[in-house]
């Protein structure tokens, strides 16, 4: 029976970080590798400033998955507010190469410009997921990822050109 990981990212969505890392035991306990269990638990070790279990979680999603972007993006991200900032930038090297032979959704390299409070790429990248109507996007709204950029006017332009009441 596949595992369905939809409570475990809106416990992560709703900052209910310890029921969020709970769930994804229970969810890592039925399926080992399971990336999307991974990559939720990474979001909430992060969360919850536990940086090195949020790498590790990310590293897992990244091996089982075959290296999806996503989760290079959201390791980019851990290891950037980790203090990390070499090997984050060496993750983000990597996303740019790999977008020469295939696609790189912008909001992945957003997501790692944040991390790295580079916010001028930040928003560049951002804009760019808005043009691609990256299915993503909608969630920069509540996703804690983006909270070092919600009082930015350019956040607001964005959350208001997505129609999303301010």
């Amino acid at each position: 029976m596949p595992v369905d990981t939809s409570a475990i990212y809106i416990f992560y969505l709703a900052r209910e970080y310890d029921r969020a890392v709970e769930e994804c035991r229970k969810a890592l306990d039925l399926d080992p590798n399971f990336a999307r269990a991974h990559a939720n638990c990474g979001l909430a070790y992060e969360a919850k400033s536990m940086y090195r279990e949020a790498v590790t979680e990310f590293e897992k999603a990244l091996t089982v998955s075959g290296t999806q972007a996503t989760y290079a993006g959201l390791l980019g991200h851990a290891l950037a507010v980790s203090g990390e900032k070499g090997k984050a930038l060496k993750v983000l090297d990597g996303l740019r190469e790999g977008s020469k032979q295939t696609y790189v959704p912008a909001y992945d390299m957003a997501v790692i410009y944040v991390g790295l409070g580079e916010k001028d790429q930040a928003f560049r990248w951002l804009q760019n997921a808005y043009e691609e109507r990256s299915s993503w996007l909608p969630l920069v709204a509540v996703n804690p990822v983006f909270d070092g950029l919600r009082s930015d006017p350019r956040f607001q332009d964005l959350l208001r050109r997505m129609n999303f009441p301010l």
